[in-house]
């Protein structure tokens, strides 16, 4: 069986969120302090202004203002007592002695807000931000203990890279410093900054990705948002040393970085323990058929009640070698289980189904930086493009299961990331498989043609669907939907053998949950093999069934790939039905392609009708330009001029020109044929009009010798030198005028036939 390739696909592309409307403001309550979220992307500038009341944050270019509709729905007062917003900046108000804390995450910018911490006596420094410090076990910080004695301090930075604690421990005595002791810990403070600005030039020192825990500083946190880096050893390995705080040194002897792990999500709710997911430590000791037997000989005492701890850790155990099923038939043996571990029963779903299936408790935790990201994500049925997910968490996660979990999940992992708009995410769930000694299941393979589709590349996702197809394997059937639907908008036919594939594969799967998609996808794939009168059979008696759920889409397709390839003969066979009936909701696409296909056909009064039916459709441009061909057959130009109205472009002049000439308005028409370079059109529109000759000149090569024989007179002075010299110069312009005139008319020899 051959498959028959071309190269067209259409994907929307979505590389990042455009900013043509209002930001939203999120909120977050937190025990210590209150958190604004923002949705800024990263190519967005910002920055950061302290008010008499707070701080005002400017979102350099743009100007549709903010939607603070929804502040404090989550958060009360006692940190932010109000929140104002113009076109480009939003003020933030305190609602105590507070002080703010802003960095970026991604594309979020995070906004803190917690109250003055204890002993701190510069109400002006209330604005977190970062300056350039060396950060390492401790904050190296330079804090004066009587006036008169501070350092200068440079203004700081409109953005954060890593915050600075509040309250930083005094290095210096107790007892004032003198100036030479300033002096020379400025000299050793410059030198300290010198070699680290060295450092990072040579690539010696560069930032590290991880938070910095600072001594003396509520913790608060932070939203890790580094690019997953497969080369990074598992986060879930105890690492030793001394911690390198925000830089990382690259030498031959790399010191490890200490792993500071996000407590919370971004809107504030506390992350769940990463033990309750850790499916790659639920294995057991012993082999599965042990254990299984083991723990279900455990589950019920003597007096057959069940052991709680023992149905959980037989649920466990099913998870970790991928019964869904099975496990949550163990959770719901007891009323009180499957409340407890609402954990389990999602993962257990995702399991059995790639999704969480009830209410999804797990879907609430996608950024939090733990093993719980993975299976937030797996667990939600579409991501939303709003949504926070940490990507790298998850992806990290996933390694560390074992190879039969992967293959499983990578695939679903991939898909859902893809869906999500995180391409370079969704490539890597799947490159730790490939990586493999074992080929790419065929589930990988077909995300695998997903991530060829989002880029463009046709050729290469035909290849790997039909691979998939000729592997009769389980994801076949939806490959070959996916392989009938890349064709739709091109313009070669598919073979009628993949129709009848299509078929089977609907027959045999018609109670599976493709089913439905399969039905769909035979009627279109026998449209596009242009077996026109097998598929409105089968949508026929598919339609009264209810087989179908979106059958008006399916329909409308169908009558538009008519409208498209069907020979004239079958057209008209199913078109006039088609649009004979009542109540058909059809696309405009669809109801521009049949009138187009009618007006083409020479059915200008049928198309006109079937236009008018269409009611709720917008009138686009092209649907105006249609409106002035049909006018045009109907003998209409003056409704054409009105249809054209405002309408630009070259088709639109031609219809344009068209219908002046037959109103009449041969001047308009001529300079409108003039504009288009149409040399026929301008000549027939300068012979009908009474000014013609103003339009023509002598070295036109039909019109020209007529317009200048009919501009000569002939001499009738008294100067002649004769009888005879008038005679002959009338003759010779007689002789001219005949010739121009047989010009013409061999020209226009239709004109001469009328004339004779």
């Amino acid at each position: 069986m051959t498959l028959t390739f071309r190269l067209f696909v259409l994907f929307t592309l979505v590389a990042g969120t455009a900013y043509s409307a209002e930001i939203p403001v999120r909120s977050g309550a937190h025990d210590t302090f209150a958190r604004l979220v923002l949705d800024v992307p990263k190519e967005k500038k910002w920055s950061l202004e302290k008010t008499a009341t707070g701080i005002s944050v400017t979102i350099t270019g743009h100007t549709d203002g903010f939607d603070i509709s929804r502040v404090f729905d989550r958060i009360d007062q006692t940190y932010v007592s109000a929140v104002d917003g113009d076109a480009t900046s939003l003020d933030i108000k305190y609602g105590c002695e507070c002080q703010a804390e802003v960095f970026r995450s991604g594309s979020m910018l995070v906004v803190d807000v917690s109250a003055l911490t204890t002993g701190s006596t510069d109400k002006n420094q209330n604005i977190g931000l970062s300056s350039l410090q060396f950060v390492g076990s401790t904050q190296l910080r330079f804090t004066p203990d009587q006036p008169g004695n501070e350092l200068p301090v440079s203004n700081p930075p409109s953005s954060l890279d890593a915050p600075v604690a509040e309250e930083a421990p005094n290095f210096l005595l107790s007892e004032a410093p003198s100036t030479m002791e300033v002096s020379s810990l400025k000299k050793a403070q410059e030198q300290l900054a010198n070699r680290i600005g060295f450092a990072a030039t040579t690539g010696i020192l560069r930032p590290s990705d991880l938070s910095v825990t600072v001594p003396q500083r509520q913790q608060r946190p932070q939203i890790d948002t580094s690019i997953f880096n497969s080369s990074i050893q598992a986060f879930e390995e105890e690492q030793t040393g001394p911690p390198s705080g925000n830089l990382r040194i690259t030498s031959s002897s790399d010191v490890p970085n200490t792993e500071v792990r996000d407590t919370s999500t971004t809107l504030g709710m506390q992350c769940i323990d990463p033990v309750e997911v850790r499916v790659q430590d639920w294995g057991g000791t012993t082999s599965f058929a042990t254990s299984i037997s083991l723990l279900r000989g455990a589950l019920f005492s003597e007096f057959d009640k069940i052991d709680k701890n023992v149905a959980v850790e037989l649920a466990r155990l099913y998870l970790h070698f991928g019964f869904g099923a099975e496990a949550k038939q163990v959770l719901l043996m007891d009323a009180d289980l499957a409340p407890a571990n609402r954990a389990l029963v999602d993962i257990a779903d995702v399991m059995e189904f790639g999704s969480a299936q009830a209410e999804n408790y797990l879907g609430n935790f996608t950024d939090c930086d733990s093993d719980v990201a993975l299976w937030a994500i797996l667990s939600a049925q579409n991501l939303r493009p709003s949504s926070s997910v940490d990507s790298s968490a998850a992806l990290l996660s996933l390694s560390s299961l074992p190879i039969h979990l992967r293959n499983f999940l990578a695939p679903v992992l991939s898909r859902k990331l893809l869906k999500y708009g995180d391409e370079v995410a969704a490539a890597a769930a799947l490159r730790g498989l490939e990586r493999t000694v074992e080929p790419l299941p065929s589930a990988a393979e077909l995300a695998k043609a997903d991530i060829e589709l989002t880029r463009g590349d046709v050729e290469a996702a035909q290849g790997r669907l039909e691979a998939i197809v000729a592997s009769n394997d389980q994801q076949s059937a939806e490959a070959l939907i996916r392989y009938v639907n890349t064709q739709l908008d091109a313009e070669i036919e598919i073979d009628e053998d993949i129709a009848t594939l299509v078929e089977a594969y609907a027959i045999e799967m018609r109670n599976d949950p493709l089913g439905e998609q399969l039905q769909s996808t035979h009627v279109l794939a026998l449209a596009k093999s242009n077996q026109f009168d097998s598929a409105f059979d089968v949508f026929q008696l598919m339609r009264p069934s209810g087989s179908i759920s979106d059958a008006e889409t399916l329909y409308s397709t169908l009558l538009f790939l008519l409208a498209q390839n069907a020979n004239d003969a079958t057209f008209l066979k199913h078109a006039f039905p088609a649009i004979a009936e009542r109540g058909n909701v059809m696309s405009t696409k669809t109801t521009d392609a049949l009138a187009q296909r009618l007006a083409n056909l020479g059915f200008f009064a049928e198309a006109n009708k079937f236009l008018s039916t269409q009611t709720g459709t917008p009138v686009t441009r092209q649907r105006k330009v249609l409106l002035a061909q049909i006018s045009l057959g109907l003998s209409q130009p003056r409704a054409a001029l009105a249809h054209l109205g405002g309408v630009a472009g070259d088709s639109a002049d031609s219809l344009r020109a068209q219908a002046n000439i037959n109103a009449g308005y041969h001047d308009a028409a001529y300079k409108l044929f003039s504009g288009l370079g149409d040399e026929d059109g301008r000549t027939r529109a300068a012979w009908l009009s009474e000014n013609w000759q103003q339009f023509l000149g002598s070295d036109d090569p039909v019109l020209g010798p007529m317009a200048e024989a009919t501009s000569s007179r002939l001499d009738i002075s008294n100067t002649s030198t004769g009888m005879l010299n008038r005679m002959q110069g009338a003759l010779e312009e007689s002789a001219t005028a005949r010739r121009a005139i047989e010009q013409l008319l061999e020209a226009h020899p239709t004109h001469g036939r009328l004339q004779n």
